[in-house]
């Protein structure tokens, strides 16, 4: 590196090197596809999909919690229904239940059950039924004490 004729190629080879570099990165860039924004989850389904309640049971909205999404998955919103029994009527969590899901399957929801279940031998408190686009789980866990029980709504 005595000669400045040397040198001179030297410094020309790693700017060109670093030039190279440089548009290589660039030309990755704007190749890469972009990133899908992360969309809103979709509100729950509103109480009303429930249709009217049981003679023996009324229906208490008891808001909508959401859950964002994680590892490339949607997030998803869904909705408690409280179970509170009528005026006059003494329920408990699974006479609730079980008032709603007759009260649902006469309405022309279809339960969710595995393969080889009888839907008939699943009980009250864990039945999961859906009218197509509505997925309806019960809940056994007692919100408050005006409602022993209540159904998580969710799109299905």
């Amino acid at each position: 590196m005595r000669s400045r004729r040397t040198m001179a190629v030297m410094v020309g080879l790693v700017i060109v090197a670093m030039v190279a570099t440089g548009a290589a990165g660039l030309f990755n860039a704007l190749n890469t596809p972009p990133q899908e924004e992360q969309q809103p989850p979709e509100d729950a389904p509103a109480m009303e999909a429930l249709g009217g309640s049981p003679s023996t049971v009324g229906y208490v909205d008891l808001g909508q919690q959401c859950r964002s999404g994680q590892g490339g998955q949607p997030g998803e919103c869904y909705r408690t229904v409280g179970l509170q029994p009528a005026e006059g009527e003494d329920l408990d969590g699974d006479g609730a239940l079980e008032a709603v899901r007759g009260h649902l399957l006469d309405n022309g929801w279809e339960p969710l059950v595995p393969q080889g279940t009888d839907p008939e031998e699943v009980p009250a408190g864990e039945f999961v039924l859906s009218d197509g686009s509505v997925m309806a789980m019960a809940s056994a866990v007692p919100t408050d004490d005006a409602t022993p029980a209540a159904v998580v709504l969710a799109h299905y």
